[in-house]
């Protein structure tokens, strides 16, 4: 296994690369071994698909900071790509965030962002949202910078200010971001292909990798990643696309149990036991239990 350090210096090449990042959303570690086995090259672990994984809740600023470390420690141990983690707010303030930081580093998250909403928070693409003023969050984002103890660790930024004040407020707060130390910013829940366009031109000069949001069925137009890099974005994250497409698969899978009492009707959309057990890394343990059996006498 590559080292947390490992980690966050290939994610910042892939950063530096030109080529933009398709990072899917993801919120427990099985969902980001088959990403990795898929070629995907990051995940980002989101509090929606947290939320909604181990609560069975939506995300409205329900889960703790503890909750979230924990579910980010099983899945940096289990994959070997970086891994990005949704600090929400930092759970408080300044000092807060000093301790959110350095547990979700200490976890392995290759990039941390925090967010400018007012508790509670919630998700992005969600209507009835509250922003903190900007002067406060880049304090945040300072501390957060700050607090890091292996400076190869990412810190981004997200405002969620384009539903309250308009895109013109989420690029001056993303360009003040940036000032602070964000080496990444990203603004949540734009409205329309002209403002993604906006927001990128507003950001050159900045200093700072700029992110795209793709949630189906929310705000902001589904782009493809070509599009979106030649616009100028470095990292186009597909959040929800893998509990929404899990979601369908189960309900098609239970409802048609419940009806016709097997699963030979949707057995051939799994994944068959030999091949499910060599994704979650059976063979590894087989050849572990040999380096390390031990003979008995009878």
């Amino acid at each position: 296994m590559k080292t947390a350090t490992e980690k966050r210096i290939e994610f910042r090449n892939a950063l530096k690369s030109g080529k933009i990042l398709v990072v899917p959303g993801i919120g427990d570690a099985l969902t980001a071994k088959i990403a990795e086995k898929a070629g995907i090259r990051c995940v980002i672990m989101g509090g929606y698909s947290v939320s909604a994984s181990i609560l069975g809740q939506p995300d409205v600023g329900l889960l703790t900071c503890s909750e979230m470390v924990n579910q980010l420690t099983g899945i940096c141990n289990a994959v070997d790509i970086p891994a990005m983690a949704d600090g929400d707010t930092g759970y408080g303030n300044a000092l807060n965030i000093i301790r959110t930081e350095r547990m979700f580093e200490q976890a392995g998250a290759a990039c941390i962002f925090f967010e400018d909403q007012a508790w509670p928070k919630r998700c992005g693409h969600m209507d009835g949202k509250q922003v903190i003023s900007a002067e406060e969050h880049a304090q945040k984002i300072r501390a957060a910078v700050d607090a890091r103890l292996d400076k190869e660790t990412v810190i981004m930024s997200r405002t969620d200010s384009r539903a309250v004040y308009g895109i013109d407020d989420a690029i001056e707060r993303s360009k003040r971001y940036a000032d602070a130390g964000a080496e990444i910013c990203f603004a949540d829940g734009i409205g329309s292909r002209e403002e993604l366009e906006k927001f990128a031109r507003g950001m050159e000069g900045s200093g700072a990798y700029i992110v795209a949001n793709m949630i189906e069925g929310g705000k902001t137009p589904l782009i493809p990643a070509k599009e979106l890099e030649e616009m100028g974005y470095s990292i186009v994250f597909w959040a929800c696309s893998a509990v929404y497409t899990i979601s369908k698969a189960l309900y098609d899978l239970f409802t048609d149990l419940e009806k016709n009492g097997t699963t030979e009707g949707t057995a051939d959309r799994m994944i068959e036991f030999g091949q499910f057990n060599h994704i979650i890394g059976l063979d590894t343990y087989k050849q572990l239990e040999r380096k390390y059996k031990v003979d008995r006498d009878d």
